[in-house]
């Protein structure tokens, strides 16, 4: 028998760094439109018309107009959700699979979800995300990161950039990759990403919101 306790744990530490990433973007100044038509919510709930009822989601990115920020009544006009899945296995396509079931709910805006993790993802979860939509991200654990001593030339850092896509596949993939320095993996749309910061950005300017 599976021991399920073992396998996962109730993601606060994750969810924790998730919020971390989003409070460190939303200082930094990166962002393509106005800070303070931004938030986030630990916890959010949106009325879905496909089930007549009000849905909850976690790790919440709110952007809103400025037409309505503010408001009692106030609807958002784009928001990502990060779901934090902090399992000890590859996760599984039947996530995103129940990810997407909850997307689709005719909420009145424009949703984007990540599903975030520190392990990887099966190769089946990597196909049906990019064919879906949905962006994946993996937070290497501290026990994952190691420094290796290398020679730092023009060369290297050049080849080390053109190989990153390949190791990006590798850490997602595998839960038990271990990267040279490297925090973050990302898969979103056809590109990866080394920076949550310019995942966020790439993302946020393709979507037409209200800019500076």
């Amino acid at each position: 028998m599976t021991d399920l306790s073992a396998e996962r744990n109730d993601g606060t530490d994750l969810e924790r760094e998730v919020a971390d990433l989003v409070a460190n973007l939303l200082a930094s100044g990166e962002l393509p439109y106005r800070p303070e038509l931004v938030r986030f919510r630990p916890k959010a709930r949106y009325y879905s018309k496909n089930r007549e009822a009000e849905v909850d989601f976690e790790n919440v990115l709110e952007v809103y107009v400025k037409d309505n920020f503010g408001k009692d009544d106030a609807q958002p006009t784009h928001v990502v959700i990060f779901e934090c899945k902090d399992h000890k296995r590859e996760l599984e396509v039947k996530l995103i699979d129940e990810l997407l079931g909850r997307l689709t709910g005719g909420y009145g805006f424009n949703i984007k979800a990540y599903m975030v993790t520190r392990n990887g993802f099966q190769s089946g979860t990597l196909t049906t995300a990019r064919n879906s939509g949905i962006g994946l991200i993996k937070l290497m654990p501290d026990d994952k990161i190691q420094y290796f001593a290398h020679l730092q030339t023009y060369d290297s850092l050049e080849r080390s950039q053109r190989e990153f896509p390949l190791r990006a596949q590798r850490a997602l993939l595998n839960p038990h990759y271990v990267s040279d320095g490297e925090r973050f993996y990302a898969a979103d749309d056809g590109f990866v990403f080394s920076s949550f910061n310019r995942m966020m950005v790439k993302h946020l300017q393709k979507g037409n919101l209200p800019v500076r």
